[in-house]
This record gives structure tokens, sequence and C-alpha cells, in this order.
């Protein structure tokens, strides 16, 4: 996250302690400034647990931006979680659409250690596909497999 230009740090985010990283960067395409916040923790999810942890990064990337957001101010969130293994059924919640608010998108992602792989959503949007590009390099940037 340090390499692709985030302050980076540890923060409480819901229950959880995560370290979590922070830019803010205009987006040509979406013709809008971009906050993006990763929040990474390691615990060993529930399928239900992917699901609080992506509203609980919602919640804390829209007070960690504290800006306006509508039609020149976004946020774009990943909800990072690092497990030592992974389920079927932790696949598929984390490959859902990414969650859709007013002006924020918050992508759930899950990074399974023992299978060496990140599972998250890959295909295109239509609300917000301005920015489905700079997101999906953002991703690529900060969270990358274990090797």
């Amino acid at each position: 996250m340090v390499d692709d230009g985030c302050e980076v740090g540890w923060e409480q985010v819901g229950p959880v302690q995560a370290m979590v990283g922070y830019r803010a960067k205009f987006v040509p395409a979406a013709m809008s400034r971009t906050h993006v916040v990763t929040a990474v923790a390691h615990f060993a999810p529930s399928p239900l647990d992917v699901d609080l942890y992506t509203r609980d990064v919602s919640t804390f990337a829209k007070q960690r931006s504290r800006s306006l957001r509508g039609m020149q101010s976004g946020v774009g969130a990943f909800a990072v979680i690092v497990a030592d293994g992974v389920t079927p059924e932790l696949v598929a919640a984390a490959t859902v659409k990414p969650r859709l608010e007013f002006a924020v998108i918050v992508q759930p992602v899950v990074v399974d250690l023992a299978a060496r792989q990140i599972h998250t959503f890959r295909g295109r949007r239509f609300i917000g596909a301005a920015l489905n590009g700079f997101l999906r390099r953002t991703l690529d940037a900060q969270v990358q497999a274990p090797v």
C-alpha cells in the first residue's frame, strides 16, 4: 500500500484491528476525486463476517474520507480479510458485486493463505463504471497473492 502512495496505519474497523491504507486521487475517467481506503484484517471469517466486515469498512471509509460525496468526490474501499483457509461459501461471499451506496463502492476481498489466492469480484459494474479500471488497478497494486 505504501508503494501505491497510501498513508498506512493501524485502526479499529468495527470490532477488529486492521491495517488501513488511505489515499485520495483525482481520477480523470470519473472526473472526480476518489478517496481510496483499504482495510486489511486477519481472522477466521464466516460468510456473514465477510458481509459485516464490508459494512464496517464502508462506515469507516466514509468517516475517514471526511468529505462531501457526490458529483466531484467519491469513496472506493476494499474490505480485505486474510484467512488461513477458505471454504466455497467464503469464496461466494467475497465474489458478490461490490456494495454500492451514494458515491461509495466497497468491495470485499478474501485472501486465502493456504491456497495462495485472492477471491473478489472481477466483473464489470454499470453503476460506477468510470471507476472500474481505476479500482481494479488499485486493488491489484495494493493486494497481491501470497507467495
